[in-house]
Parts: structure tokens; C-alpha cells; sequence
């Protein structure tokens, strides 16, 4: 009796201690850990943009626009545009760092639904990233509309479910678990 007494406590207390460990066993992610090998290995043979004004910067890829005849352009275009996924990270707990930018507000005017990508900026004052390095994240914990300009730890379920937004088009998407100021580890 006693025996099944005590089996029966640490029975529960494992089942009580469980989803504590469970709910902290996010893998955290880099952005590059996000693109598929080929999408990395084109991303990484890509030309350097010239930021200067010029002459240099008016042969940038970037500035000539699209060209069958240029394998730089074309090759920039292609990573521009790429919602390739890595399938292997569908559904599973991920950490992954980034900027909020807001995409659904509650009644509050707290943002409720958001694209989070890996540089300020990115969807508003500059070309959105590729598809498959921007994470389309709904959440339960509202967060303040002017926290916005902070980085971020979003932690949670990451899927392969794309979104389509005017401000972007995200290759994956997230239910966030927490939502925490970033600290780098």
C-alpha cells in the first residue's frame, strides 16, 4: 500500500514538473538556419551592394532591376523572392530573435498578430526580406504598439504555413508561446 502510495506521488509530481521543462525546450534559431541549403549557398554567392553613389552604384544588380541577360540580377531577384522552407522545421518549438513589425491590432490598439523579421526596417522603410526569412507570428500576450522598436525573443510552434499581407508575404508562421525582450545569449 505504501509502495503504490509513493509511486503514485512521484507519478504526479512528474506529470506536474513536466510541462515546466517542456515549455522551456525551444531550439533557438539563427535567420540563416531558416533557409533551405540552396537558397543559403545562392544568398552567400551573391555580389556585395554597393552603397556608395556613382557609377558603382548605378551597375548594382540591385539598381538595374531585373534582366534575363544579367545573372546577377536574376540571381538577386530569385533570392528577393524565394519561399523556400525547410521542411524539418515544421511544427516544432523554436526561439528565433527578431523585429515586430504589426500586421493586427485588439481594441487597445496592442498589437495582436505580427511579421517578425530579422532588421528594423524591414517591410516599412526598405524591399521586405525573402519570404522564408520573415515568420508571420499570432499571439496571445498582446504587446504595447511602442514597444515595437525593440528586439525581440519570440518562442513557440514555427509552421511552414505561408501568409500573404500587403506589407509582405511571410514562408512561415508562428504561435507564440512568450514573448521576451531580447537579451543576447
Amino acid at each position: 500500500m505504501v509502495r503504490a502510495l509513493y509511486i503514485a506521488l512521484f507519478s504526479a509530481l512528474i506529470a506536474f514538473a513536466a510541462p515546466a521543462a517542456v515549455a522551456e525546450d525551444y531550439k533557438a534559431l539563427e535567420w540563416t538556419d531558416l533557409l533551405p541549403e540552396e537558397d543559403l549557398k545562392k544568398m552567400e554567392a551573391l555580389p556585395e551592394i554597393s552603397h556608395e553613389g556613382g557609377e558603382m552604384a548605378a551597375s548594382s544588380p540591385l539598381n538595374q532591376g531585373y534582366s534575363n541577360q544579367d545573372p546577377a540580377a536574376a540571381a538577386w531577384n530569385e533570392v528577393l523572392q524565394s519561399a523556400n522552407v525547410k521542411a524539418e522545421l515544421n511544427k516544432k518549438k523554436v526561439k528565433v530573435p527578431g523585429f515586430i513589425v504589426p500586421v493586427e491590432y485588439d481594441a487597445e490598439q496592442n498589437v495582436t498578430a505580427f511579421f517578425l523579421v530579422p532588421y528594423f526596417g524591414a517591410c516599412i522603410h526598405v524591399p521586405p526580406p525573402p519570404p522564408n526569412q520573415i515568420i508571420y507570428v499570432t499571439n496571445k500576450q498582446p504587446i504595447k504598439a511602442d514597444m515595437i522598436y525593440s528586439p525581440f525573443w519570440i518562442s513557440g510552434t514555427l509552421t511552414t504555413d505561408s501568409m500573404r499581407h500587403d506589407l509582405a508575404n511571410s514562408a512561415y508562421s508562428m504561435k507564440a508561446d512568450k514573448i521576451e525582450e531580447y537579451v543576447y545569449e
